[in-house]
């Protein structure tokens, strides 16, 4: 496994590549040392600009060696946008290295190597600016502080699960950041929205707090610091910023390939060329395809019943899903509110559906009436505010839910939940 580092020859991307050594070093891998050149370049004076390259590569080779580094370099005559990513695979990196952009391009969806590489490589990219935070964080002076942009994306994931590596170098101190809409947070959760959108109410930041804090914190063995910011606009500009105040030295987001025109959305994008600080974009890959996805865990389900015969034949094969030490909120929606009496009624009737001989595997159960005429959105916001690893429902019901034929409610909450949904279909009688 290796270490890429491109480079220009510019202060910048000679800060990087004394970050790349001393990585390398501190793992006793090789570092590859690359300048990639446009063969119409070299179409004057070839072989003397060829010379003249490929000897700046060796004396900056042998500045990095003296940092302990294994460096070997590379002088690609190709103007192929995929060539650095084709060499990277070629050698088996485990880290592309650049430094920042050299100067701003008119358009920001377009241009520049490093939109180039970053459209094309499939490794985590560290764009670094200065040297100095990683040389004291390698040297044992600090932690390395690092704010990872978390939402619930599979770039997150990918993102969340490479800081296990970057823990492999050295003590880091996580900080969890996540920008949002407070309209949008509320419409999500089911919760009321505000008079005015600067004004979020502390059920929705605790609720925040504790999903950005699930989302970011099994990664790293340590708990992290959440910090919030309401934002409109460019999610990148406020995720900066908020990384700006909070000091971190790396600022890692998770990213997928886009083209010039998508990049505009890219928070990923945006952060390369704006963060004062480090940043790592780190893309999803196509683990599961691969066999390398991690098994997800399912610590809460959401079981939903109309309290008919047909909906509550799905209840215990929703229950025998439910690991040890899971919760399980079994939940009914009726379109009104009702009274003490009647809500403690159904709630009743909800128990007596739990099947028995849970408590050897300590699952816990929460019986819950959601109010909606809407059956689908309660369900999928609940889902959301109980921060649900899976959403189970039958085929089949009445009353509430009796258009759960897979036509109308079933569909609906397969259409709208961004948690996974599972449609149980009892055994055939």
């Amino acid at each position: 496994m290796t270490i890429v580092c491109a480079i220009d020859f510019s202060e910048g991307s000679r800060q990087a590549a004394t970050v790349a050594a001393r990585l390398a070093a501190r793992r006793e891998r090789t570092l590859w040392l690359v300048h990639q050149v446009h063969p119409d370049q070299l179409i004057v004076a070839a072989e003397p600009v060829r010379e003249g390259l490929q000897a700046l590569l060796r004396e900056e080779a042998s500045r990095l060696s003296g940092l302990g580094a294994r460096v070997q370099v590379a002088l690609l005559e190709n103007g192929s946008k995929r060539a650095l990513a084709d060499f990277c695979d070629e050698h088996e990196a485990r880290l592309l290295v650049v430094g920042p952009p050299r100067g701003e391009v008119p358009y920001p969806g377009a241009g520049g190597s490093l939109d180039r590489i970053a459209q094309t490589t499939a490794l985590p990219l560290l764009r670094v600016r200065d040297a100095a935070p990683f040389q004291d964080w390698l040297s044992g002076k600090r932690p390395l502080r690092v704010m990872l942009g978390v939402d619930r994306s599979r770039g997150t994931l990918a993102a969340r699960l490479w800081l296990e590596e970057l823990g492999l170098y050295g003590p880091i101190e996580l900080l969890a950041g996540h920008v949002y809409y407070v309209y949008e947070q509320c419409q999500r959760l089911g919760l009321p929205v505000p008079a005015t959108m600067d004004d979020a109410s502390p059920l929705l930041q605790d609720m925040l707090l504790h999903e950005v804090a699930t989302l970011a914190g099994a990664s790293v063995g340590n708990s992290p610091t959440v910090h919030l910011r309401q934002g409109v606009g460019r999610a990148a500009d406020h995720l900066v910023d908020l990384a700006q105040e909070r000091e971190a030295d790396v600022l890692v987001v998770g990213t997928h390939h886009h083209t010039a025109l998508g990049n505009l959305a890219s928070v990923a994008h945006h952060a390369l060329r704006l963060a004062p600080m480090a940043v790592v974009a780190v893309p999803a890959r196509d683990a599961a395809s691969q066999g390398e996805a991690p098994l997800p865990q399912v610590r809460r389900l959401l079981v939903a019943t109309d309290l008919s015969p047909l909906a509550d034949e799905a209840i215990p094969l929703a229950f025998a899903l439910a690991p040890a030490g899971s919760e399980v909120h079994l939940v009914t929606v009726v379109p009104e509110p009702t009274s003490p009496e009647q809500h403690r009624v159904l709630q009743r009737q909800l128990l007596e559906r739990v099947p028995r001989g849970l408590e050897q595997r300590e699952v816990s159960t929460h019986a819950e009436v959601l109010i909606g005429r809407d059956v689908a959105l309660a369900l999928t916001q609940a889902a959301e505010r109980q921060d649900a690893d899976l959403v189970c429902l039958g085929s089949r019901g009445h009353g509430g839910l009796k258009e759960a034929l897979l036509g109308s409610v079933a569909r609906q909450v397969l259409a709208q939940s961004r948690r996974p949904v599972l449609v149980l279909r009892p055994p055939a009688r």
